[in-house]
């Protein structure tokens, strides 16, 4: 085949272009040349390692000195990751290079550093083999070592080792621990119990360390027992303690002294309070008024100051303590139950088609309501004058009627029925009104107030009358009742 003349000088020139690069290829091969000078073989020992025994190995250097020392460099750094994780790797190479010297704030790994230092950093190497390789570069050439050496850390060596590390570890864990009751003690328990799982995550992988003696693994045993069970006896002795619920309750008055709830850790009988807690005070059942201290003091102690009570019937008052999360209280709330002490004085006057009647409805079914829920009834004598007219008289004119009777509250009311409407034979309609006003005598003051109307049917004027007024009456203390809190 002939080709023009242009290709043949195209293809003659990459000819060329191709054996000068082979050319020059293998020039640079011979000029970056790297060549074991040492005419020895590698030792066995080199290869073939026994236990015990760590070989490092250096990188190549012009210096045999600096050889020598990046071996040695390498045969502890072996020896000291070989030690189950012990030391992190972060501080490996601080620990080599600084001699120990590693600033760190963990005390464990700084105890830890100083055992590595006194058993590893100071071994030495039982044999040495210098290897020599002429490295050229170029049209020069220069020698560097490569130095191997074999550092024994024998099976005693490392009890000796886990031996002084365990010593460490506990003692520095048992100064920790009694650091740690100080903490309980002033009532930092969120403190003392990340100090002891510190404690605990410093022991525990120790128990886990393959040939350790029965007298080591017994140590450390008791030890972790001993952490365990205090890291579950501190959040379990913690107590809490409610004192004034036994104070007389009575509506439309504050309480004479605050209820106090306390809060303290126990050890052996003795009692160590908790400050700083968050606490929050509610009203759980009837009505109150308060005035809460949020925080526990010094004392241990949160305060809440009941200013008034709204209601007559029982009060609870809970207080709920929230603690730091990892404490894991589940009992974190004392309820305050306020008995109700009332004293009360009743008197209604009743009317049926506008005769009065010889027994209320209203007024037994309201002293049996009130008698139920633990008020102590007083005989209605000094109210046996007020008559429909004047049963609306101002509080202050009330409490002197009474007098001297230590009554709490008075009651008055109306009831009547009328307005009869006769649908057919022996079916009547009547309507009821009621009405009720409670005092409060200590305070002088009106402290509710009621009114209710309603129809109800029967086979007679009289018939339909009382069973209106029965009708208004149950509605009226149902309303009355539930407004006082029972």
């Amino acid at each position: 085949m002939k080709y023009p003349l242009f290709f043949k000088s195209a293809l003659s020139g990459s000819r060329r272009m191709w054996l000068i690069t082979q050319i020059i290829l293998l020039l640079g091969s011979q000029l970056m040349a790297q060549k074991r000078v040492t005419k020895e073989p590698r030792p066995d020992w080199v290869n073939k390692i026994l236990p015990g025994v760590y070989v490092g190995v250096s990188h190549r250097f012009s210096s045999e000195a600096d050889a020598r020392e990046d071996a040695l460099v390498d045969a502890k750094r072996q020896i000291i990751e070989s030690l189950s994780g012990i030391i992190e790797s972060e501080f490996i190479d601080q620990i080599i290079e600084q001699s120990g010297e590693v600033t760190t704030s963990d005390a464990f790994t700084s105890s830890r550093v100083k055992v590595v230092s006194r058993n590893i950093l100071a071994v030495k190497p039982e044999k040495v083999f210098v290897e020599e390789w002429k490295i050229r570069e170029g049209f020069k050439s220069r020698i560097e070592y490569q130095v191997f050496l074999a550092v024994p850390f024998s099976e005693e060596h490392h009890k000796q080792f886990m031996n002084e590390l365990i010593d460490e570890t506990i003692t520095l864990g048992k100064m920790r621990f009694k650091e740690t009751l100080e903490l309980a003690r002033k009532g930092q328990l969120g403190l003392a119990l990340e100090q002891i799982k510190t404690v605990q995550a410093n022991v525990l992988p120790m128990t886990r360390f393959t040939g350790l003696s029965p007298q080591e693994m017994s140590r450390l045993n008791e030890f972790k027992e001993r952490l365990s069970a205090t890291l579950e006896r501190i959040p379990a002795s913690i107590r809490i303690e409610g004192k004034g619920a036994d104070q007389p309750a009575k509506m439309g008055l504050p309480l004479p002294e605050p209820l106090e709830l306390s809060v303290y850790w126990i050890e052996d009988d003795q009692r160590f309070p908790i400050p700083d807690l968050e606490v929050e005070f509610k009203v759980r059942r009837g009505k109150a008024v308060l005035e809460p201290q949020t925080k526990t003091d010094r004392s241990g102690v949160a305060k809440c100051v009941v200013k008034n009570l709204a209601s007559a019937g029982n009060v609870d008052i809970q207080a709920t303590v929230y603690f730091p999360e990892e404490l894991n209280v589940r009992n974190n709330a004392y309820t305050f139950a306020l008995l109700p002490e009332n004293r009360v004085i009743v008197k209604i006057i009743e009317k049926n088609l506008d005769r009065p009647v010889e027994i209320s409805y209203l007024e037994n079914s309201l002293l049996e309501k009130l008698t139920a829920t633990g008020f102590k009834v007083l005989e209605n004598n000094p109210l046996l004058p007020i008559t429909e007219n004047n049963i609306n008289e101002s509080p202050e004119k009330i409490a002197r009627i009474i007098g001297n009777t230590g009554a709490d509250l008075v009651i008055l009311g109306t009831m009547s029925s009328g307005q009869t409407n006769k649908i057919q034979d022996g079916f009547w309609f009547a309507r009821a009104r009621g009405t009720l006003k409670v005092y409060n005598i200590q305070q002088k003051t009106v402290v509710g107030s009621y009114m209710l109307e309603d129809k109800n049917a029967g086979n007679s004027e009289e018939t339909a009358g009382i069973r209106a007024i029965q009708k208004v009456s149950d509605k009226l203390i149902e309303q009355a009742l539930t407004e006082m809190g029972l």
